[in-house]
């Protein structure tokens, strides 16, 4: 049995019960808290989970839940509930990094491991995150943060110590979405409108018009690749210091402009900003909510592209880190 506590309660977080819910009986997971950022619920009995899939169902805030514990931290009701691992949908937190990184830091003190879809600490961190959980003798699974819906992680993983040189990327699909927008002849205010109209951008969209959302993701897949960056390293512009005109003319010409993610390992080179790019260039295949990556390494190109978001498939991203934790704790348990 896997006890889990819940962190967070936003679109992510409601999909994440859903579908844990779906799959407890066959991962053998026991759901034993939820948190927001308000407050928790201890679940103690099928009633009470009963209640939090209803909100969830509905859309509807945490804190309506007739069990709910205003003031009671994620960390305190993970441990309330005797929690082996949580799962972690908080919004990212780039500038202070809390309530984020206390949150992390006091899960591994507790002893609990963690699968997360939030990128704030592994961004901000770096490598520094990880080795002082692998000290702590805890699992971290992190799929969900980069390209939820595609294997980007699981590419990167694959690639280590195969000496990659660079990574070029399309990590955001809201910019990708308002680049879409002005292409057909909307201005970059009212594409961004429109994307938050359509929810694929946040009501304050600077997380990714600004570049910290990709470069985030960028931080991520270089460290999995063996570097050491920080997301303070990444040199970011924002995806409207291109002008409008500049998009249009380019799509006329047979090009595009795409908002690039790139890292040269070599010439210790990392930043994200807009780029005309050729048609034929692989990031230009890049619609809507896809992403598309490219590894460059051994005088040749590996090209990963696919799905992005929404929140229903990175919810079952995150479950199916579950397996590799299983997997971790029987060879734990083993030895």
């Amino acid at each position: 049995m896997i006890n889990v506590s819940l962190v967070g309660f936003g679109n992510v977080g409601r999909e994440l019960l859903l579908r844990l819910v779906e799959v407890r009986k066959e991962l053998d997971v026991n759901i034993t808290s939820i948190s927001s950022s308000r407050g928790s619920v201890i679940v103690a009995g099928p009633g009470d989970l009963a209640y939090a899939v209803k909100l969830a169902h509905e859309g509807r805030k945490l804190h309506e839940h007739e069990g709910f514990r205003e003031g009671m931290g994620p960390v305190e009701a993970s441990v309330v509930g005797d929690a082996d691992l949580a799962m972690i949908t908080m919004p990212p937190s780039y500038f202070s990094g809390e309530p984020n990184k206390s949150v992390y830091y006091g899960l591994i003190e507790e002893g609990i491991s963690i699968i997360t879809a939030d990128k704030t600490v592994l961004a901000l961190e770096g490598r520094r995150f990880l080795e002082y959980a692998a000290k702590a003798g805890v699992y971290v699974g992190y799929r969900a943060t980069v390209a939820a819906g595609t294997p980007a992680i699981d590419a990167a993983l694959g690639l280590r110590l195969r000496g990659v040189e660079s990574i070029r990327a399309v990590l955001n699909a809201s910019t990708n979405y308002i680049l879409g927008f002005v292409e057909k002849g909307l201005s970059f205010e009212e594409a961004i409108r429109e994307s938050i109209k359509a929810k694929l951008a946040e009501p304050d969209p600077s997380i990714d018009t600004h570049g910290w959302d990709p470069a985030a993701k960028l931080v991520i897949l270089s460290n999995t690749l063996g570097a050491d960056v920080k997301l303070d390293l990444i040199e970011r512009t924002p995806v409207d210091s291109i002008g409008e005109d500049v998009v249009r003319n380019s799509l006329r010409e047979g090009k595009r402009v795409k908002y690039i993610a790139y890292a040269d390992f070599n010439e210790g080179v990392y930043r994200v900003r807009p780029e005309v790019i050729p048609r034929d260039d692989p990031l230009a295949m890049a619609e809507g909510e896809e992403n598309v990556i490219v590894f460059t390494l051994e005088g040749t190109e590996i090209v990963l592209k696919g799905p992005a978001g929404p929140a229903w498939r990175t919810a079952k991203v995150m479950v199916t880190d579950i397996l590799d934790y299983i997997r971790w704790r029987n060879l734990v348990e083993e030895h």
